[in-house]
C-alpha cells in the first residue's frame, strides 16, 4: 500500500483525535470500546487490526476462516503447540510418550487447567473434540486431520458408538491410536484446539453452527476469556487471571476490523498497537522504521494460488489449466505486487521445504502469452482470431471472485485480468466480503475461478487441498481428483523418517504441478508491525500468539 509521505502525514493530522492503544491519551474512535488508559487507570490495551470482520463462528473445530481464528487463537488452546523454531512443546499436555510401533501416542494433561468458566480440563473434553469432529452431522473441515484415528470413519459412518482408537485412561491421561503411522500426528491431530464437552454436548453436532449463542460465547481455557463481540466492529477479550502458564501482562486485546486504505495511518499514529503487512513496500517500511515501529519479516510455507473449477467442462481439461498458468505474468506480479518478497509458486511445496522436488523436475510455467495461445489453439482445439478466444464457437468469458482482506491479492485481480485478455479471454472479476467468497466457493460452488491463500503447515501432507475425499469433507473446493495422487497421499503419511517420505512426495510435487487444479501464483512473506511499546511478540508462519501470556506494554 503506498503513499505519499504529504498525504499520509495530512490523514495522520485528521485522525490525531483517535484512540492511541498501549495506554495513549487520545479519545476512543466511535466504533471501538473506550481505553481505560484514558480514564487513569492502570490497565493495558492491545489493539490488533483485522482486515475483514470475524463471522462469529468462534468454535476451532468449526471456524472457516482467519478472521475467526484470530479471537479463537487467544481463548482455546491444542494438546502441542509448535514454537517459532517449527518444533513441538507441551499445551494442555504436559508430556507424550509415543509407543514403540509408533502408533499411539499417550498425554499426561496438565491438572491446573481450568475453562473459563471455572469448570475443571478433563480428558473427557480431548475424547469429546474427536468424537465432535467425527459425528456424521459436523460440518466443519478438521475431519481429515484426524481421520486416521482408529475407529473414527466407523464414528463417522455412524458404525459405532465410540472412537476405538481414543482410550481416556483418567482424567489427565489419554492413548490415542492410528491404525497406521500417521507422521503428522502431532501437527495434524494434538495441534487441534480442544472444546469443553459440557457446554457443547448439550446440543446436537448437526445443529452447531446454528447455536449462535454459544459460538458467540467462547469459552476455553487459553490465556484470554471473551468479553465482547460487536458485529463488523470488534472482539475484546480479558487476560484470564488463572491460566496455567501465568496471568498474561496484558489486561485485554482488542482485535478491530480496519480500512487498509486508512491502517498505515492509524498504526504510526499510535491508534494501532499489531498489524499485519500484506505489503513490503519498500517506502512504507521505512515510514514504520522511523516512527520506531518495529517490523518483524515472517516467512510462509503458504502460496497465493488461482483456484479453477474443473467441475466447469472449459477448465476440465489439464491443458487449459497449464495454458492460463503461461498465461500469467506471475514474476511480476512478485516484483511489483510483493516488493521481491516472495517467489514464483509452481507446485503445493515451498521451494525451501523438504518435499520440494527441486526446480529441475517440474514445469516452472515461465511466462509465455505466446505458448498459451498454443497450447490452447493446438492442443485442446479452440480458436484464436482477432485477439479473442473462442471454445466451440463461443467467446471464452470466465468469472474470477476474491475477497477483501489482502491487498497485493486485491491487486494481482486486474493484473491476472489484463494478462488473460493478451490471450483473447475475458475475466470478470468479483470482489467481495471474505465470508461471502468463501460461502460462495464453498457451499455455492458458483465460480469459474476464485484467489486464495491456502498452504501447507508444517508437515507436507496436503490431503485437506487437494484429495478427493476433501471435496466434501476439507477444502478442495476445486473439486478436483486424482486417484494416483490419492495413493500418494495416504502412502506419506506411513512414515516417520523424512527421507522415506521425500520420494512420495516429490512424486505428489510433480503430479500436482502437472494437473494445476489450482494456479499457483506465489509463496510470500509478510510483515508485523508492532508498537515501539509493546514487546515479547514472536510471529512465525503459524502463529501470532506463542507466549501471548508474556506480552507486555513498556513504561
Amino acid at each position: 500500500m503506498k503513499r505519499k509521505l504529504f498525504s499520509l502525514l495530512l490523514v495522520i493530522a485528521m485522525i490525531s483525535t483517535l484512540l492511541v492503544g498501549c495506554g495513549g491519551d487520545k479519545n476512543a474512535t466511535n466504533n471501538t470500546p473506550s481505553n481505560d488508559a484514558v480514564k487513569g487507570s492502570d490497565k493495558s490495551v492491545v489493539r490488533m487490526a483485522l482486515w475483514s470482520a470475524p463471522a462469529g463462528i468462534f468454535n476451532p473445530v468449526l471456524l472457516g476462516d482467519d478472521y475467526d481464528g484470530a479471537v479463537a487463537g487467544l481463548i482455546y488452546e491444542p494438546l502441542v503447540e509448535m514454537n517459532p523454531k517449527f518444533e513441538f512443546e507441551s499445551g494442555l499436555a504436559e508430556k507424550w510418550e509415543i509407543s514403540e510401533d509408533s502408533k499411539s501416542i499417550t498425554f499426561y494433561l496438565r491438572k491446573d487447567v481450568k475453562w473459563h468458566d471455572g469448570e475443571p480440563f478433563t480428558s473427557e473434553d480431548v475424547k469429546y473434540t474427536f468424537e465432535f469432529i467425527s459425528d456424521p452431522g459436523y460440518a466443519g473441515n478438521k475431519f481429515s486431520q484426524i481421520s486416521a484415528i482408529s475407529g473414527a470413519n466407523d464414528y463417522k459412518e455412524g458404525k459405532s458408538e465410540s472412537i476405538k482408537g481414543i482410550e481416556v485412561i483418567d482424567d489427565h491421561t489419554i492413548k490415542i491410536t492410528t491404525d497406521e503411522v500417521f507422521a503428522p500426528f502431532l501437527d495434524k491431530i494434538a495441534g487441534i484446539d480442544v472444546i469443553p464437552q459440557h457446554i457443547w454436548s448439550k446440543i446436537e453436532v448437526s445443529k452447531a453452527l446454528e447455536s449462535t449463542d454459544i459460538l458467540r460465547n467462547p469459552v476455553g481455557t487459553g490465556p484470554f476469556k471473551f468479553e465482547k463481540f460487536v458485529p463488523d466492529q470488534y472482539v475484546t477479550v480479558v487476560k484470564n487471571e488463572e491460566y496455567w502458564a501465568g496471568a498474561p501482562k496484558i489486561d485485554s486485546i482488542v482485535l478491530q476490523v480496519v480500512n487498509q486504505d486508512t491502517a498505515q495511518a492509524q498504526m504510526l499514529s499510535g491508534e494501532i498497537d499489531f498489524m499485519q503487512l500484506s505489503s513490503m513496500n519498500p517506502d512504507d517500511l521505512a515510514l514504520y522504521e522511523d516512527a520506531g515501529i518495529q517490523i518483524q519479516e515472517v516467512f510462509y510455507t503458504s502460496f497465493q494460488q488461482m483456484g479453477v473449477n474443473v467441475r466447469n467442462p472449459l477448465l476440465a481439461d489439464k491443458k487449459v489449466r497449464q495454458a492460463l498458468t503461461y498465461a500469467i505474468d506471475r514474476q511480476g506480479i512478485v516484483d511489483s505486487l510483493l516488493h521481491g518478497h516472495g517467489n514464483v509458486a509452481n507446485t503445493t511445496y515451498p521451494p525451501f521445504f523438504w518435499s520440494y522436488p527441486g526446480d529441475e523436475a517440474i514445469n516452472t510455467y515461465d511466462y509465455s502469452p505466446e505458448k498459451a495461445i498454443e497450447i490452447l489453439t493446438k492442443e485442446v482445439g479452440w480458436e484464436y482470431k482477432d485477439g479473442k478466444m473462442y471454445a466451440d464457437g463461443k467467446p471464452v468469458k470466465f468469472s474470477l471472485v476474491y475477497p477483501t482482506g489482502n491487498k497485493a491479492r486485491e491487486l494481482s485481480a486486474p493484473v491476472i485480468q489484463e494478462n488473460l485478455k493478451n490471450i483473447g479471454i475475458e475475466l470478470d472479476l468479483q470482489i467481495m466480503e471474505f465470508a461471502t467468497m468463501v460461502a460462495k466457493v464453498k457451499d455455492e460452488k458458483a465460480f469459474d475461478l476464485f484467489l486464495l491463500g491456502s498452504g501447507i503447515g508444517a508437515d507436507p501432507d496436503v490431503r485437506n487441498n487437494f484429495s478427493t475425499e476433501a471435496i466434501e469433507t476439507g477444502s478442495n473446493y476445486m473439486g478436483y481428483s486424482n486417484p494416483e495422487l490419492d495413493k500418494l497421499f495416504e502412502e506419506g503419511v506411513k512414515y516417520i523418517e523424512i527421507e522415506k517420505r521425500k520420494p512420495i512426495y516429490f512424486e505428489a510435487a510433480k503430479i500436482i504441478n502437472e494437473d494445476m487444479p489450482v494456479i499457483f501464483l506465489y509463496n510470500w512473506s509478510e510483515g508485523r508491525a508492532i508498537a515501539p511499546k509493546l514487546k515479547g511478540v514472536q510471529s512465525f508462519a503459524f502463529g501470532n500468539y506463542y507466549k501471548v501470556n508474556e506480552w507486555y506494554i513498556e513504561k
